[in-house]
């Protein structure tokens, strides 16, 4: 199962967040599917050459505190090359119930810096990766390859006129099914804009699409409060 609920993945260097070694990014929200969630996002530098990301999501519920199923999302990204916008991140995944985490390899690749489209990037103010999971190693299941390729991008909206206040980001996870001697996609997406509303609080709405739940499309609303790691 690919990351279900990951708002905010990797948007930080969209907003304003000047200055910073990393966030802490809470988001609450509805989702017109009849659930509501909490999503916590800590991004870290850790070395000039390692990255920490992790994401934990909860859901349950409308109406209620009660949880009922959690997704998290632990990566270590290592720089093979100095200021090259390629590294290699390692993956580990726990989800809700017993027998069902996993480890993944992969490698991300930053189009936003890398020559020569980091021109167009920039007077567009979009960034965007892409990162295939090669490896996928998985409890009481046998050793996958190629499972999944990861698009994420953020894009500020008339950064200047607004100050930063508007953007729009998202991913969509290309899943790769081999059955029957044969390959098909399963994606899940989510697409958000979120304007600021004061200091570092945000409204967001989010477009949810997910081929591996009865009803796939939704969308989510609520607040969200990103917090800059000072250096």
């Amino acid at each position: 199962m690919a990351v279900l609920l990951r708002s905010g993945f990797n948007t930080w260097a969209q907003k304003d967040t000047t200055h910073s070694t990393g966030h802490l990014d809470f988001k609450g929200y509805n989702d017109t599917r009849h659930f509501a969630g909490l999503t916590i996002n800590l991004m870290s530098n850790i070395h000039h050459r390692v990255q920490y990301f992790s994401l934990t999501n909860y859901q349950g519920a409308k109406n209620t505190s009660d949880l009922n199923s959690l997704y998290s999302a632990q990566n270590i990204r290592w720089a093979f090359r100095k200021n090259a916008p390629k590294d290699l991140p390692l993956l580990y995944v726990l989800r809700s119930n017993n027998g069902n985490d996993g480890l993944k390899f992969g490698f991300r690749w930053k189009l936003s810096p890398t020559k020569p489209v980091v021109v167009l990037l920039k007077k567009m103010n979009t960034f965007y990766s892409i990162n295939p999971m090669f490896v996928q190693f998985q409890e009481h299941v046998p050793t996958k390859y190629m499972t999944t390729i990861e698009h994420v991008y953020a894009i500020n909206l008339f950064p200047r006129a607004l100050n930063k206040r508007l953007y729009i980001s998202g991913f969509a996870d290309q899943n790769f099914v081999y059955a029957n001697n044969s390959l098909i996609f399963k994606w899940v997406s989510e697409h958000q804009i979120g304007i600021r509303m004061i200091d570092k609080g945000y409204l967001v709405a989010e477009f949810r699409s997910n081929n591996y739940v009865a009803e796939q499309v939704g969308v989510g609303y609520g607040v969200e409060y990103l917090l800059p790691i000072k250096a």
